[in-house]
């Protein structure tokens, strides 16, 4: 060939693959478009008063549900009415009845991704408590030193109504399953400000409650509604469990429990989001995922491979995956794990550990488990925190003036059945695909507080004695 042609063949080469590579970024930037689309902007002009920024707000709310793809046809014309009622407003409504009024709204779209939250330094008030909704009631885990003597008490009654009317109506404000909605009611029933937009409370800076102390008597206590600064306790009420300090946790807030040396190895080391542990002499592998991302400085990508590593050096008999603290994350960091897990154990079974937290990517990843080892996995717990079918990626959007965003959700999942239609679907379960019957617990075993003050993890303790039984 002479010199020509060589150049002009390289030259050929040299332009297919720009055009590849220009065709792949084309791809991802489409991809990205579709399914994690920017919000709309912010452009308002500044507001004349408080009833034209109100308006606003309402505005970009709109937009921001527009770009929500989980509404049903009559979902969206509810929402769009209830939306037009506010427009029609004459007199701004106070921060918490608006708050509420549109997490009412966004909750028609019955999708567990699809929320309304406080932006950073939001300002939402909270009591200063911290409580989690067990199988026998709701109770004080962690208060701030003031209100110590509340700790380990059960809440009676808010504002004069039984604990779980008021959780019944607050689960109300989220769409998506029963069990999801109830963990974000156990979160907004420490707020006076929700309390008071839904109608419970009278004033939207306190809160009154009853509660029953350890030791059996009765206690009435007017509770301020304060607003929390970066570093108070915020999370999922399973945090709770835990008497470690969070990171930044102010020193005048206290725990339940003193120490968690006491508590079952499932409970322990909370602020490890990744952990596993040899148990029965060496033949049981507890493994706890506590999300599916990054986290801090702790990587999963590390922990997996260490994990991995260390299973092919030393074979388990069987295998405990714990998914009940696991709000999600991004599946594609551990479908590879998630599907090969089985092969590690070929004569052994998985425990898989669900609660209604189990959310997200987490029900993804269980279902990877699951679908690899079909009747050799076994879920013991909770239902996880979705259906097998719902809507996710997305993104958020924040209002011009109220301190409140919306998360909306774009991308068809699909667990249950295929899922072809490239206008809902998420296209990435195409290339990592899942598809299972169901992630109904084999056996249903719930979290109770006088289990919990007694140390004992019951889910955790079946799914050892039942892999015991199988060594």
């Amino acid at each position: 060939m002479t010199k020509g042609g060589i150049l002009r063949a390289g030259l050929g080469v040299l332009a297919v693959v720009v055009l590849f590579i220009g065709a792949a970024g084309g791809f991802a930037l489409y991809f990205l478009h579709r399914f994690n689309p920017d919000p709309p902007p912010n452009d308002f002009p500044k507001p004349a008063n408080a009833l034209e920024a109100q308006q606003q707000d309402i505005e970009q709310f709109s937009r921001l549900l527009a770009m929500d793809r989980a509404f049903s046809p009559s979902a969206r014309a509810e929402a769009s009415r209830r939306i037009a009622e506010l427009e029609s407003e004459r007199v701004p409504l106070d921060s918490g009845k608006f708050r509420v009024a549109l997490m009412r709204i966004t909750a028609l779209a019955d999708n567990g991704h699809t929320s309304l939250h406080s932006d950073k330094g939001g300002g939402q008030s909270y009591a200063p408590l911290r409580v989690m909704l067990f199988a026998d009631g709701v109770y004080v885990l962690r208060a701030k030193s003031a209100y110590a003597d509340l700790l380990g008490a059960r809440v009676e009654n808010i504002e004069g109504r039984p604990t779980r009317e008021v959780i019944a109506a607050l689960e109300q404000l989220q769409g998506g399953m029963e069990g999801w909605r109830r963990i974000c009611a156990a979160s907004y029933v420490q707020s006076p400000e929700i309390l008071y937009g839904v109608g419970i409370g009278s004033r939207p800076d306190q809160t009154t409650w009853t509660l029953r102390l350890s030791n059996g008597s009765e206690m009435t206590r007017t509770l301020p509604g304060e607003v929390s600064g970066e570093n108070e306790p915020h999370d999922e009420m399973t945090r709770w469990l835990s008497p470690q300090k969070m990171k930044g946790e102010p020193s005048n807030w206290r725990a339940l429990l003193s120490s968690d040396a006491d508590l079952p190895l499932s409970l322990r080391d909370f602020d490890s989001t990744f952990r596993r542990a040899w148990i029965d002499h060496g033949c049981m592998l507890f493994i706890q995922l506590k999300a599916i991302a990054d986290v801090d400085k702790q990587q999963i990508g590390d922990f997996l491979t260490a994990t991995t590593d260390e299973i092919r050096a030393h074979p388990p008999c069987n295998i405990i995956l714990d998914m009940r603290f696991n709000t999600g994350g991004d599946y594609t960091k551990v479908a590879r794990f998630a599907s090969h897990l089985p092969d590690f154990v070929p004569r052994g079974r998985i425990y898989l550990l669900t609660s209604p937290q189990t959310f997200s990517a987490a029900i993804t990843t269980t279902a990877f488990v699951k679908q690899a080892a079909g009747s050799r996995a076994m879920i013991l717990g909770e239902p996880v925190g979705d259906r097998l079918s719902f809507y996710g990626e997305g993104n958020a959007g924040c209002l011009p003036l109220a301190k409140l965003c919306v998360h909306y959700a774009t991308g068809m999942h699909d667990y249950a059945h295929p899922c072809n239609d490239w206008d809902k679907c998420y296209w990435l379960n195409w290339i990592f695909p899942v598809q299972v019957k169901s992630l109904a617990p084999d056996e249903t075993i719930d979290m109770t507080f006088a289990d919990y003050t007694a140390r004992r993890d019951r889910v955790f303790e079946r799914a050892v004695a039942l892999a015991a039984e199988r060594k």
